[in-house]
């Protein structure tokens, strides 16, 4: 009897399927509804890598299917020059500092935002440390904030024209070290956008900004707990031995996941890598107590607007993002890694690529509409790559 394409066995179709672009993967699940149903959606992209023997092309890596790439618009390769840094991404674009300005970059069409009119007297020259951003901006509608220095914070709602500054309160005591660490944009819904800014002591603040359609109304920025306090006190907040931990923690994230739940990561940036998840109860003091897992929740943190998804056990054939789970850059052996909050060990994001890849990997999220073309040239990351932390 004369069997179909369709009736090619799902484990063979998925062992084939996985070394594809993503564009040519994406058309593979149109080609019937058994090749759809046998071959789940790519998660979002987690790697871009910069292959050397391409000339600065760069190309977006996935978790699901591990194999599958795609090439991205030149444009990044120009503003990810080694004069520029990355100091964002999220929802399909990146967020870049360059000479003279920081801009936002879209990695499939090579379109440009700049972000100017920074207040502050700096204009142009003020140094952007992080910026994050509500979906879809354009050139003259969007929504963003970034962490500038000196423990400030900008934020607009009117795009470039309406840039506000803030300096977080209770910054310098007890070992805050008087600058922010994190910043992360949420949207509760119901008109409630917020940014929560992260110091490095630990402390968190909400920036709330103004409803949609109240561009005159000024944003507030107020401490998450204890708001009647002008001093942060570290006991309020943290248990023993963390109230002592925080100050010696290298880099801290803070990501929210499911209906608003609050995490604050730590890790030393040392051979050990050593992480702490804390999670935010807001009518227990001490408030931050240790994390036993986040909710059934992927989190990936690093310079994007962290990304929390729900995650599964790992057990399919072309795995999702795993439940509980931390996906990282250890900056020490420039590697991506995920960190699982259940047995406290990490491991490496992409073992099979150890040799192919011996220099940098990012380790973050861009929101790629899978399910339709994506009209890149694809290429299969190849030689020696250099990543940048997005």
């Amino acid at each position: 009897m004369a069997r179909g394409w369709e009736d090619l066995p799902p484990d063979l179709l998925v062992h084939i399927a996985g070394g594809f672009s993503i564009q040519a993967y994406t058309r593979l699940r149109g080609v019937c509804a058994a090749w759809r149903d046998a071959l789940r959606p790519p998660s979002p992209s987690l790697l871009v890598l910069r292959d050397r023997h391409a000339g600065q092309r760069f190309a977006a890596w996935c978790v699901s299917p591990r194999m599958v790439s795609t090439a991205l618009h030149e444009t990044l390769a120009a503003r990810l020059s080694p004069a520029s840094r990355c100091v964002g991404s999220g929802d399909g674009w990146v967020a870049a500092h360059v000479p003279g300005g920081a801009v936002l970059v879209n990695p499939h069409t090579g379109d440009e935002i700049p972000l100017h009119s920074f207040p502050g007297g700096g204009g142009n020259n003020v140094v952007v440390f992080k910026v994050v951003f509500a979906p879809n901006p354009t050139p003259s509608e969007f929504t963003a904030a970034a962490i500038t220095g000196g423990g400030r914070v900008v934020y607009t709602t009117n795009g470039n024209s309406g840039w506000t500054d803030f300096k977080c309160p209770r910054l310098g005591a007890h070992g805050d070290g008087g600058s922010i660490a994190d910043v992360v944009y949420h949207d509760h819904g119901g008109g409630k956008k917020v940014v929560y800014c992260l110091t490095a002591g630990g402390d968190v603040h909400v920036l709330r900004l103004p409803a949609g359609g109240q561009r005159r109304t000024t944003a507030s920025l107020v401490p998450l707990f204890d708001k009647p306090a002008a001093t942060f006190y570290p006991a309020a907040a943290f248990a023993p031995p963390y109230d002592t931990v925080r100050t010696f923690a290298d880099s801290k994230n803070l990501a929210v996941c499911g209906d608003g739940q609050l995490y604050q990561i730590w890790r030393d940036d040392d051979a050990n890598a050593t992480m702490f998840v804390l999670r935010y109860h807001p009518r227990r003091r001490p408030c931050w107590l240790p994390a036993k897992d986040l909710g059934g929740h992927a989190v990936f943190i690093g310079k994007n607007n962290a990304v929390a998804l729900r995650g599964d056990d790992g057990g399919g054939a072309t795995p999702a993002p795993r439940a509980n789970c931390v996906y990282w850059t250890d900056v020490w052996t420039d590697r991506a890694k995920v960190f699982d909050v259940v047995t406290g060990e990490s491991t490496l994001c992409f073992p099979g690529a150890e040799v192919s890849f011996n220099t940098g990997y990012i380790l973050q999220c861009f929101k790629i509409v899978f399910d339709h073309p994506i009209n890149v040239d694809p290429m299969f990351i190849g030689g020696n790559g250099i990543g940048y932390d997005l």
